[in-house]
């Protein structure tokens, strides 16, 4: 398994100074992570979820600004990443259990030292989950929320994600997803569509000279990044 070795960087969020473990060397893990696959690198399996990524941070204001969900209980990231969104909804909503969950079992690390660092270790679970698959059970039909950032890499996160999403939420509630708007993006607002009622599409912008934003995304030339929010509610249970 790849060893990953981590590093806290500073931010600011809600007006506060905080911090975020993240990969220390990104080019080194990934390296190490090719060499553990056989080279056999793909959308699927490369897991930059290691990173902090202009989307979740875009969620994360978003959140602490509007609080667009009132006082969920269960709260489900998917692809959590490092876990620094399932932190912040922890802080906010701090009646709330929150299930970071990812493909890639060696982020539990990460998320759970990103816990207790924000102080939510209590109320923030880190599961592993594969969206082709059906949800854990005890989850199924449980979530008030249900949040993604930037998680259509790859052609079956389109595929398998509304649904997945779908069997995780009740019917009262709301799923919220970030996305800087890459080829697929459209074709994923298609797929939801079927089983969510789209309730907000707002563009937000998100300045990458930001603490925490990788050196490669500044590196585009790009001073900001717009990303897209969607605001979703669950149609009829029947067609889920």
């Amino acid at each position: 398994m790849t060893v990953l070795q981590d590093k806290a960087i500073a931010l600011q969020w809600n007006g506060q100074p905080e911090k975020v473990f993240v990969v220390d060397n990104f080019d080194g893990f990934l390296d190490q992570f090719a060499h553990e696959v056989g080279g056999n690198l793909s959308d699927e399996r490369c897991p930059f979820g290691v990173l902090l990524w202009p989307s979740s941070r875009t969620l994360a204001d978003l959140f602490a600004r509007e609080k667009p969900v009132r006082s969920p209980k269960t709260i489900i990231e998917l692809g959590c990443g490092v876990g620094f969104l399932s932190c912040v909804l922890a802080r906010l909503y701090p009646d709330a259990k929150v299930y970071a969950c990812d493909y890639e079992e060696n982020l539990e690390s990460f998320v759970m030292k990103n816990a207790e660092m924000w102080g939510v270790s209590d109320r923030v679970e880190f599961r592993p989950i594969d969206w082709r698959e059906s949800p854990p059970r005890e989850l199924i039909r449980t979530a008030d929320l249900v949040v993604g950032a930037d998680v259509f890499y790859d052609d079956s996160h389109i595929k398998h994600l509304p649904t997945f999403a779908r069997q995780l939420l009740k019917d009262t509630g709301r799923l919220v997803l970030g996305d800087p708007k890459r080829f697929r993006f459209s074709q994923a607002i298609d797929e939801l569509s079927s089983l969510f009622e789209l309730l907000d599409h707002s563009e937000e912008k998100c300045a990458l000279d930001q603490e925490g934003i990788e050196e490669f995304m500044i590196g585009t030339g790009y001073k900001e990044q717009k990303i897209s929010v969607l605001n979703l509610r669950p149609k009829a249970l029947a067609k889920a």
